[in-house]
């Protein structure tokens, strides 16, 4: 049957909120917007759900993530709880340590917690990253959509060769449930730049999504100028890397993946702490995606990503959690929450909120399903009931409240009714 909801604000993530605002959902797409008397009018015989005093809001897009490692906090208690994480090198090295002795069925379980967390806080669309690929079959049934990016790295020609190999062997699937799969070159300093250069060709011409870490650090900055540094010197020896430092390249990050055919709007770019004013107005004009974690970066102390600078230059943002590894939930309205903070100001409410909606399903290739409540979209969209009075001049400053996870009170997704 059809059906129409309508709650106190309708806030459709594409115009102003609406007082009194209802939708209308045939078969798990939207049919109407309105308000309650403009959509029942032509739509009497429909059911109608009141949420009363509650917020009608769209699922949010974790745009950059690594689920399968939801259950890191845990792992790690029972391994080195009380690690001195000085810089971000010492960080990678914990990650690796508590990693080292885990296997499959803890990754396919700590997945499992990871979407099940995502549902729970009002997620609809990731851009997943997963290094164990065989986990991939987790999706199969899954509430999410989006991207489900295959993460490879490495640097010694042998083991690349097989890594290849499998990865094309994957890719094959195309997708799994609703997300897509595409492929994760980590990041320029743990990725041979043979191997990067062949990824980028290899997503560009077989039309696959592709995601890449990028400045997030000074010492990833450091290693793929000048060669070197920390990575070099702690990092690759504790991994058997150490024959293959590579030499200076003289080129900072974006300069270098740009050579190797890694500027173009398909690889959704991460981090950006560590952009000088040259390489924003480059990324700019390649109409490049990049997603923002500013509580991730926090934690790791890489510094804060040039956020204003970044949004006044015209490069496209969305916001990501990264991993439970380095930050402390999966909520997107945590980071909207905390990102407000952060930057102090350099981006409003209004637009870390559509960074949220439309512009992490733009940054994934879904605005046409998901990100705002419009005709013709997904009926995907959540229930948020404020503890206190909100005006409707006040909607977004509640957006970015620390509150939105907990005032959640129903999720839908293409029209169905989810428990939060």
């Amino acid at each position: 049957m059809n059906c129409i909801y309508t709650a106190k604000y309708l806030v459709s993530g594409n115009a102003p909120p609406v007082e009194g605002g209802a939708l209308l959902v045939v078969a798990g797409r939207i049919a109407a917007v309105g308000t309650l008397k403009e959509v029942t009018r032509n739509n009497p015989e429909a059911e109608i759900v009141d949420f009363h005093d509650a917020l009608l809001v769209p699922l949010l897009v974790n745009a950059h993530t690594h689920l399968e490692l939801t259950d890191f906090p845990q792992w790690a208690e029972t391994v080195d709880a009380a690690a001195q994480l000085e810089n971000f090198v010492s960080w990678i090295l914990h990650l690796i340590k508590v990693k080292r002795n885990l296997g499959a069925e803890q990754y396919q379980l700590s997945l499992r917690h990871g979407i099940a967390k995502s549902l729970a806080a009002g997620t609809g669309a990731v851009g997943d990253i997963l290094a164990h690929h065989g986990s991939r079959q987790l999706y199969q049934d899954c509430l999410l959509v989006g991207s489900l990016f295959l993460e490879t790295l490495g640097q010694d020609p042998a083991v690349i060769c097989r890594l290849r190999d499998g990865l094309t062997l994957a890719l094959k699937d195309e997708a799994v449930g609703s997300v897509e799969l595409g492929i994760s070159p980590h990041s320029p300093y743990s990725i041979s730049k043979d191997y990067l250069q062949w990824i980028y060709r290899y997503c560009r011409q077989q039309k696959i999504r592709c995601t890449t870490h990028l400045a997030e650090s000074v010492d990833e900055v450091e290693f793929v100028e000048q060669g070197g540094g920390r990575l070099g010197s702690q990092l690759y020896p504790q991994i058997g890397w150490e024959n293959y430092i590579p030499q200076a390249s003289g080129l900072r990050p974006v300069e270098y993946i740009e050579q190797l055919g890694g500027l173009f709007p398909e690889n959704l770019l991460a981090h950006g702490v560590q952009l000088n004013p040259a390489e924003i107005e480059r990324l700019a004009d390649k109409k490049m995606w990049l997603v923002l974690c500013p509580r991730s970066n926090a934690t790791l102390n890489v510094g804060k990503a040039p956020a204003e600078k970044l949004h006044r230059a015209g490069v496209k943002l969305a916001l990501g959690t990264d991993s439970l590894a380095s930050c402390d939930s999966l909520s997107i309205w945590d980071e909207m929450a905390f990102a407000h903070h952060w930057f102090n100001g350099e981006l409003d409410a209004p637009t870390l909120f559509s960074m949220a909606t439309l512009g992490g399903a733009e940054a994934l290739g879904l605005e046409n399903s998901i990100g705002s409540l419009e005709i013709g979209k997904s009926a995907s969209f959540q229930v948020l009931r404020p503890k206190t009075t909100v005006a409707i001049t006040e909607i977004f400053d509640y957006f970015v409240s620390s509150y939105c996870t907990d005032d959640i009170v129903q999720v839908y997704h293409r029209g169905e009714s989810q428990a939060p």
